[in-house]
């Protein structure tokens, strides 16, 4: 019993690798399949879309360095005491 596989779990095996469209579940099973590729896509899809859009917003508003903010010293450029 411990050391040979049980009639019962080799015995669907056979007959699906024999004739796989026979099979009560397969059709259900391929479509599940495919809806869950699809729906990891659109996982991926919507995970880049959001990541885009931070690096975007990041970019977009890092300060300009070449303009001082109001009421901030103008530094280096000019005019010494």
């Amino acid at each position: 019993m411990y050391g040979k596989p049980a009639l019962g779990s080799v015995l669907p095996m056979a007959g699906l690798t024999a004739a796989p469209q026979v099979m009560p579940g397969v059709p259900f099973a391929r479509g599940l399949q495919e809806a869950a590729g699809a729906g990891f896509l659109l996982y991926c899809t919507a995970a880049l879309v959001i990541i885009a859009a931070k690096l975007w917003f990041a970019v977009r508003n890092t300060p300009d360095h070449s303009t001082p903010a109001p009421g901030a010293p103008a530094g280096p450029s000019g005019d010494l005491p």
